[in-house]
């Protein structure tokens, strides 16, 4: 098997949309993995940076048992399930900084969403629909692995579906299309039902209660001030972040220094080094593109940020298949309700 696969990224898309050409998908709140399960059974865990994050989730180290075919590679996402089988990225960030103590209180779920190799063979060039199928076929149901099901063709519906169901955002693929591994993919849109982003941790300042995280994101190839937010509230968070954030602390500034609004108000500032992340929620942007009201839902050491990127959504594709508009009730979809669409728990 390969050493690594970087993972194919999304493309951020305006508004939801209805193809034919496209599946659909509940993109999910977690930590995205690729899941490599050896000969042998041994498995190992990469989360988006390409890290080794396997002893950090140690009930799915039997998920070969759960594969008809080995070796196998599997692109999807580590997430801890709410009462409801929402995704709760808070109690995952939660579970992280607690350790081994937290998988008894916050038990994962790996939600498979695509097939990366199957036995000897690379599934790479495949056509989506082609990997979806045999994703199905060798995956046993009912387990702490487990495949989301997709929704052909109406975007827009899921998406609406979705919202009601407080989930925060829909993955489009189309159907034909190959995996990219490690990079942006056209073929791969996401669109926001609530507004999230997952901004750079480019240094911390001291506030009154819990110190301000400084947010960033990469614009025109440059770092720029997005924002801050309180730093976690949680006490273990709280002290993983600090152990992770001293560890990369660095005396030289990150940030395109012309695009910090009110530099001197900020008082006493640790920098670090690009590689941490926070994923936030907020109202929008203001007229400078930063964000509007940012809350902070998790810290991260898991994701890629690189792709903390600030960019204009792109429009929906305006394929032959592409419906002229996007319905405004559920009956067209082939479910009664999205309970269909998430997973099953144990």
């Amino acid at each position: 098997m390969p050493a690594s696969i970087g993972p194919e990224i999304a493309t951020p898309c305006a508004e939801p949309f209805d193809d034919d050409d496209w599946r659909f998908s509940i993109d999910w709140d977690g930590c995205r993995t690729v899941l490599f399960a050896a000969d042998d059974g041994t498995v190992r865990l990469q989360a988006e940076n390409l890290n080794d994050v396997t002893q950090r989730f140690p009930e799915l180290l039997q998920a070969a048992t759960h594969l008809r075919r080995l070796p196998a590679v599997l692109d999807g996402v580590v997430v801890v399930l709410d009462s409801q089988g929402r995704p709760d990225l808070e109690a995952l960030g939660l579970r992280i900084s607690l350790g081994t103590e937290g998988a008894s209180q916050f038990p994962v779920v790996f939600l498979a969403t695509d097939l990366l190799q199957a036995g000897r063979e690379s599934t790479l060039s495949w056509p989506l629909e082609r990997r979806l199928a045999l994703l199905n076929e060798i995956l046993e149901r009912q387990t702490t692995v487990q495949a989301p099901d997709t929704v052909e063709v109406r975007g827009a519906g899921l998406a609406e579906a979705a919202g009601v169901r407080g989930l925060g955002a829909v993955l489009g693929r189309r159907r034909g299309a190959p995996y990219r591994a490690g990079l942006p993919s056209p073929d791969r849109l996401r669109f926001t039902i609530r507004p999230r982003a997952t901004c750079v941790v480019a240094g911390v300042a001291a506030g009154a209660e819990r110190p301000w995280l400084l947010l960033a994101e990469f614009e025109a190839g440059r770092l720029v001030f997005s924002g801050r937010v309180k730093g976690p509230r949680h006490v273990a968070a709280e002290r993983w972040f600090a152990g992770r954030a001293a560890a990369v602390a660095t005396t030289v500034a990150p940030l395109y220094r012309a695009g910090i609004p009110g530099e001197g108000g900020f008082g006493d500032v640790i920098w670090l080094a690009p590689v941490l992340g926070a994923t936030v929620s907020h109202r929008g942007r203001l007229a400078d593109g930063t964000l509007r009201e940012p809350g902070l839902i998790a810290v991260r050491d898991d994701v890629d940020t690189r792709w903390c990127i600030r960019r204009d959504p792109v429009a929906p594709p305006a394929a032959a298949g592409s419906r002229a508009f996007a319905p405004t009730v559920l009956l067209p979809l082939p479910l009664e309700d999205t309970a269909a669409l998430l997973p099953a728990t144990r």
